[in-house]
Parts: C-alpha cells; sequence; structure tokens
C-alpha cells in the first residue's frame, strides 16, 4: 500500500508540475499574443510627452487616450496656472482653437441630417451681407492688419461658384475647388450660414447637441457663456514665450465662438465627445463616412482634408485628426487611428504643441508629439 500511495503521490505531483509548465508557458504566449492596449502605458511614454512639454517650452499640457471607447489613459503635465501654483490635469478646461472645426463639423453633418442645410448652397445666399463684409473686412486687413490680408487675397467673393463645402473643406480660394488651401478665417463664416438658415445662435446647437447631451462637466460654448461661470473660472491661463525664454502670461484670444475657434473643453470632455461620435450618437455613420473622405479636388487629386478634418494613411491606418493653434496662447491635437478605435487628445496652454509643426499642410508625422504617440501604441 505504501508503494501505491507513493505511486499516486509521484503522479500528482508530475501533473500539478505538467499543469504549471503549460500555465506558465500560456501566460507567456498570451502576453506576446496580446495587444499592447491590454498592458498600462510605458511611463518611458509619459516622459516622452513631458520631455516634448519641457523642450517646446509650454507651460502645461493635459493628454488623454481612449482604446475602444474607454478611457485608456488621462493625466496633466506642467501648470495650468503658473501664478497660482495650478497644475494641469485630464478635466483642465482649456480653449481647443481649431479643434472646434471637428464639432462644428459634426453639428453641420446633423443639420444637413434634417435637411436644414446642404453642402451645395452658395455661400453668399446665406451669409448675411455677403459680399459687402467680405469687400470691408477685406480692406480693414489690407489697411489696419496687412500681416493677416493672405486670409482674404485669393478669395473672390464676387464668384457665383463658392459652395458651403468649399468652405468646409478649405477649398474656397482661387476657383473654388481647385486648390486645399487651409484658412480658418474663411471656415468661420460658416458659424453665420448656420445661424441664418435656423435662426439660432452656433453655441445653442453646441450646447443642446454635444455639451447638454454627452452631460459635459468641464466644457463651454464659449468664454462668453454666464452659464459656466465655475468651469470658466478653472480655465487654464494662455502664456507666451518673452524674450527672455520665460512664461508671459497673455490675454486670452477673442472671447466669441465661430465655427473655426472659440470652444471650451476639458480632455476628459473630448474623450466623451469622442465616445459618442465614435457609437453614431451625433451623427450617422454615413455621415462620419463623408467627412472623414478626404475631398477630391477638380483634377481629381485629393485634398489632405475632409469636411472638418485631415485625412491620411500610416502604414496601412487611416489617421483622421485635426490641430488647433491660437498663437501665443493655446494649441492642441486630437488624432483618430479608425482601424485601432484608438484616439489621442492632447491640450496646451501655449503655441508650441502645434505652432513649430507646419501642421496646416496636412501631415501629422510633422508633429514630435503624434510620433511619440503612434510609436507607442502602433508598434508590433
Amino acid at each position: 500500500m505504501p508503494t501505491i500511495k507513493k505511486q499516486i503521490v509521484n503522479k500528482l505531483f508530475f501533473l500539478i508540475c505538467i499543469i504549471l509548465f503549460v500555465s506558465c508557458n500560456s501566460n507567456k504566449n498570451n502576453k506576446r499574443g496580446t495587444s499592447q492596449f491590454e498592458q498600462p502605458p510605458s511611463s518611458f511614454f509619459e516622459q516622452q510627452i513631458d520631455s516634448l512639454r519641457i523642450v517646446y517650452k509650454i507651460p502645461g499640457i493635459s493628454l488623454g487616450i481612449s482604446i475602444n471607447d474607454s478611457i485608456y489613459l488621462i493625466r496633466g503635465f506642467g501648470m495650468a496656472n503658473i501664478e497660482q501654483g495650478i497644475l494641469m490635469t485630464g478635466n483642465t478646461p482649456l480653449r481647443i482653437a481649431s479643434l472646434t472645426k471637428p464639432i462644428f463639423s459634426t453639428i453641420f453633418m446633423h443639420l444637413i441630417e434634417k435637411d436644414k442645410i446642404d453642402f451645395n448652397w452658395k455661400i453668399k445666399a446665406y451669409y448675411p451681407n455677403y459680399l459687402e463684409s467680405c469687400t470691408r473686412i477685406h480692406k480693414y486687413l489690407k489697411e489696419e492688419m496687412p500681416e493677416y490680408s493672405f486670409l482674404l487675397d485669393n478669395y473672390q467673393p464676387e464668384r457665383d461658384d463658392i459652395l458651403l463645402k468649399h468652405h468646409l473643406s478649405h477649398t474656397a480660394e482661387y476657383i473654388p475647388g481647385t486648390r486645399y488651401k487651409y484658412n480658418g478665417f474663411l471656415y468661420g463664416m460658416l458659424s453665420d450660414v448656420v445661424e441664418t438658415t435656423t435662426r439660432l445662435k452656433f453655441d445653442k446647437w453646441v450646447d443642446s447637441l454635444v455639451i447638454k447631451k454627452l452631460n459635459l462637466k468641464h466644457s463651454a460654448s464659449s468664454q462668453l457663456d454666464k452659464s459656466k461661470k465655475n468651469i470658466l473660472d478653472e480655465i487654464a491661463l494662455p502664456y507666451k514665450i518673452d524674450n527672455n525664454g520665460n512664461f508671459a502670461r497673455v490675454k486670452f484670444p477673442r472671447l466669441e465662438l465661430n465655427a473655426g475657434a472659440g470652444l471650451v473643453f476639458s480632455v476628459s470632455d473630448l474623450l466623451l465627445f469622442d465616445n459618442a461620435f465614435d457609437n453614431n450618437e451625433l451623427i450617422s455613420k454615413e455621415s462620419k463616412e463623408i467627412v472623414f473622405k478626404q475631398f477630391e479636388l477638380e483634377d481629381q487629386s485629393l485634398s489632405p482634408y475632409g469636411y472638418g478634418w485631415f485625412v491620411q494613411k500610416y502604414n496601412g491606418y487611416t489617421l483622421v485628426w485635426h490641430y488647433g493653434l491660437q498663437p501665443n496662447a493655446y494649441s492642441g491635437l486630437y488624432l483618430k487611428v479608425l482601424e485601432k478605435n484608438l484616439t489621442l487628445v492632447i491640450l496646451a496652454n501655449g503655441q508650441n504643441l502645434s505652432e513649430p509643426f507646419d501642421l496646416g499642410k496636412g501631415n501629422v508625422l510633422n508633429s514630435k508629439f503624434a510620433n511619440v504617440f503612434l510609436n507607442e501604441f502602433l508598434k508590433e
């Protein structure tokens, strides 16, 4: 009997060893085969982001990443308010500059779905005092702000073929539809069109279709929204670099909202917007496909821009993105990798998240911040 018991014990021990061996190897294999998204982000990734912040002299950065519409990482680096020693966080409200454009585009598509507006409408029919306004503004720029006269130098308001889609795709200059040229001023005119056609201010559309619908807690349609005083009191202050290389507090950019700029959002709220956008809660899947499609120019070449989004390919992936830049004040980057259901949002209270990289030409790979993200999350 003792011998039999000993044999049984030995067999059990051998069986346990096999199970442990298989389990250990299975875990190793799972780690090799598991997406890196199931692992926490490397500290090196965060160190790289903060190092870039320091190199490019940005007071504070708020960063968020979502995967499959779940928050993966959200945190702040640096300062939201240097004078008061307030740290940047993922909930810090900031001016998002031209990241307003994808949100306007979403509202525009909602209005198209409701048959309230159309891509092929002539802008002159819906922009208040169109020709007179364009002439007056251009004259003012040439005389008082010649460094900005380029915004209208190549725009010909007397033409009869400038359509809303040309403003939405940055192809309204020269002969409409023939050339891409990023122009935030011309894009911004579209909110006046929305207000004329719907008889409702653009900020009210933002409130009803985005902020209230998604129950956003750290956002406002603009800094003029008196009902959001508690949020606006927490906004990250804007800074520029002075001649001595130090941070200098500057005035807020123009407070009014238009289609091109003016929204106040936190990174956490932009990720909630992104989640709703991905899940067709704001516009349909078909509408998303339209805004993500590169605009086809008259010569059948493709622009780097769709309707409110930049679009490009990278190593077999589709990147849709936008940048924000209000000189000497705020900057941002909103980058989606469609095939991975992966989103990055970065906001900053200085210009250098965007300004050094000439992103208006349509290549997000020029951004050091985008490259750090793509190298970390698309690595094999």
